[in-house]
């Protein structure tokens, strides 16, 4: 298959057998176990927890109906340590760095803009973050796509006589119009001049609607139509579960290298036909592939027994009914142009149930370059545990912990059983004599004292308790939980690692985003300060987000600590007032470190940059310095730049017309000089705390 605006010829059997290869790998089963190993899941189960011959279809170890423990230790460290990594992306501060100087101005602005398109504007994002952070401990690897979603939807648009009149007296050609739709013997001339006034609206309406529009507005004075409106144009996330949502070749050591990467969507009809018209994706490939494609899977992962899976009985898998679906490969190639030898990377939509038309030529949804300026491969790989270059070399807690949990479990089915047999220990009888009954009060008639009697209990197992604790230390410490205040620091150190980890990745989807809004975000755009419900939406431009950033994401797992953070911040307190008597301390970045350590959000909330902050002061006392030439007093408050205020109280008491004020009013020189007096005693208040800490 070849296409008039690529340089290569498309190879579609060759991608379709790489993916079928790729999701039969041996990181599907690895992903199966870590499934089965965190929600204990094997055969032969029963809804009570006990072991029965009927369910395992052989005698169950040690009797029928004994015990068959479910011990949630995987879950239990993966649910934990989900919860760490979102509560650290939850209170991460954001902020974009310029890396060139002419960037510095804008790097605020866009810090902002960045925090609300996390937080606010793509209302996936902790969500898709969630399955991600479940993916990536579970399975050791998660993989998050970031794209750029334009979604259309139909509604009705009301047209009547006036609109018709104005679009007349607007253009000469339509002049006659709303005199010729009056009589139906026009109605061929009407057709054709309405279609294209629709037109040139860009309302794309069939020619049904067009003759009922003219019937309705001859009958009633108006009619409707129903054209496409764009209710989603942003970027967007996607937390995909390797060897299941995405798949790579076996020889990828690096995702932004690789040759191909496949990335696979089940879909509806609907989302389909919205892709021809929203992503120009192949309107005659996505007829066929409704007709012909429904329900068909290329893995036999998601079936049981020949039967697709329904949803809730598989927790943790893809269980979707793909009864009514259509399985839909995302494949992105990396090619290089022969003439130039430059590298591009192409998207190339398709069904692998559906590959070719009745004629026997490939078909494909979509197949063009993938034009997203940043030239990456719209991914980000996260990896718990770099073992090997081999990017699937990443092991889940299901692998690392499953003998653990199951020598827990041998330990809770043995004190289980044991509690069985003594609430109900055998019954030992004569030979051929088993009493008719048995229980509290029954007679039952014996001809030696040791004709009916119990079978001696087992013996407790104290030592069972303490094997378990030791086994749960083990794991502790290994997953990076403080077990003594031996390992405390090492406990910190391996959180905060994880953390920091974890906040690199979403750094790279951050920088994605917004490399993507800085390509396609619709003009103007506006925005919010995240964590302020009182501020107005901000109106800005893609020019005034442009620019090269590192992002940076950060977020200390000590902060988790209350008791520590007040320590700090008495710390922090104790050495800026003490040792900083060359006031070399930053005073406006000192006040982000306390906010970062307080709440970021509120910091982003009541912080601002220090220029801005500056310019508000001098404005405030210019508008007080207006108010004293009127006449009208007003005090010093607490908590002002009083020096700042002071120099331009004295810098505008010196233009022209103040002078000529102040010489001519004395009760206006009056409130200035009192002003003044009142903003040195502040600065002189200040000066004498500082020398009370210091003591001299």
């Amino acid at each position: 298959m070849k296409s008039d605006n690529l340089i290569y010829e498309l190879n579609l059997g060759q991608i379709l057998n790489e993916y079928r290869e790729a999701t039969e790998s041996d990181l599907v089963d690895r992903k199966n176990k870590n499934w089965e190993n965190r929600y204990n899941i094997w055969s032969g189960q029963s809804d009570d927890g006990r072991k029965w011959k009927k369910k395992l279809g052989r005698d169950p170890v040690p009797f029928d109906g004994s015990s068959d423990s479910r011990v949630p230790l995987i879950d239990s460290y993966v649910n934990e340590d989900t919860d760490m990594l979102l509560t650290s992306l939850r209170s991460m501060t954001v902020q974009a760095m310029p890396t060139e100087s002419n960037d510095a101005n804008k790097a605020f602005q866009t810090t902002n803009f960045l925090r609300y398109m996390l937080s606010n504007s793509m209302d996936e994002f902790f969500p898709e973050a969630e399955l991600a952070a479940n993916y990536y401990l579970e399975n050791g690897l998660a993989v998050v796509g970031v794209f750029w979603e334009r979604e259309t939807q139909r509604y009705y648009e009301t047209i009547d006589l006036e609109d018709l009149k104005n679009a007349a007296m607007s253009d000469p050609a339509l002049a006659e119009l709303p005199t010729m739709l009056l009589d139906p013997a026009n109605d061929d001339a009407v057709f054709v001049i309405v279609q294209n006034l629709l037109a040139t609206q860009n309302f794309d309406v069939s020619d049904a609607e067009v003759r009922k529009l003219i019937s309705d507005l001859r009958k009633f004075g108006e009619g409707k139509v129903t054209v496409p409106m764009v209710h989603k144009d942003r970027p967007t996330i996607v937390a995909l579960k390797v060897g299941e949502d995405f798949f790579a070749p076996p020889d990828t050591t690096d995702i932004q290298k690789a040759r191909r990467l496949y990335y696979r969507q089940y879909m509806t009809a609907e989302q389909i036909q919205d892709a021809v018209v929203s992503q120009d994706w192949d309107k005659r490939w996505a007829s066929e592939v409704i007709e012909r494609a429904k329900g068909n899977t290329t893995s036999t992962n998601y079936q049981n027994n020949g039967r697709l899976t329904r949803r809730g009985t598989r927790p943790g898998q893809l269980d979707l009914d793909t009864e009514n679906l259509y399985e839909i490969v995302h494949a992105f190639e990396r090619r290089v142009d022969p003439k130039t030898g430059v590298p591009g990377i192409y998207i190339i939509i398709f069904s692998p149930h559906l590959t070719s038309d009745e004629s026997g030529s490939e078909i494909v949804a979509k197949h063009e370059l993938l034009n997203y300026a940043h030239c990456r491969m719209p991914f980000v790989l996260m990896r718990r545990e770099y073992l090997s270059r081999r990017v699937d070399d990443s092991r889940g807690y299901g692998e690392i912990a499953h003998t653990w949990q199951r020598q827990i479990k041998t330990e809770w089915d043995g004190r289980v059983d044991r509690s069985y047999l003594a609430t109900m220990p055998p019954l030992l009888h004569p030979h051929g004599r088993a009493p008719s009954k048995w229980g509290p009060g029954v007679m039952v008639p014996r001809m030696r004292a040791d004709d009916y009697q119990y079978a001696e209990s087992p013996r407790h197992d104290a030592g069972s308790k303490e094997i378990e604790e030791s086994i749960r230390t083990t794991a502790d410490r290994y997953f990076g939980r403080p077990v003594d205040e031996a390992n405390v620091a090492y406990s910190q150190m391996r959180q905060q690692n994880m953390v920091r980890k974890w906040l690199d990745y979403w750094r790279d989807v951050a920088q994605q985003v917004l490399q993507l809004c800085q390509q396609f975000l619709p003009e103007p755009f506006y925005f919010r300060v995240v964590g302020s419900n009182q501020a107005e939406p901000l109106q800005t431009t893609r020019q005034e987000i442009l620019g090269q950033y590192d992002i940076q994401l950060a977020f200390n797992v000590a902060n988790l600590d209350s008791d520590l953070v007040k320590q700090k911040l008495e710390l922090l307190r104790a050495a800026v007032g003490e040792f900083d008597i060359n006031g070399v301390v930053d005073r406006t970045e000192l006040m982000k470190v306390v906010f970062d350590f307080v709440d970021p959000n509120m910091g982003e909330r009541l912080l601002r940059p220090a220029e801005a902050a500056s310019e508000q002061e001098k404005e405030e006392e210019r508008n007080v310095f207006a108010q004293l030439m009127a006449g009208v007093p007003v005090d010093v408050k607490e908590g002002q730049a009083y020096e700042l205020r002071l120099n331009e109280l004295g810098q505008l008491a010196q233009t022209p017309t103040a002078q000529k004020k102040i010489q001519e009013d004395e009760h206006v020189a009056g409130m200035i000089e009192r002003r003044a007096k009142q903003l040195e005693h502040q600065l002189v208040q200040q000066q004498n705390a500082q020398i009370g800490r210091l003591g001299a």
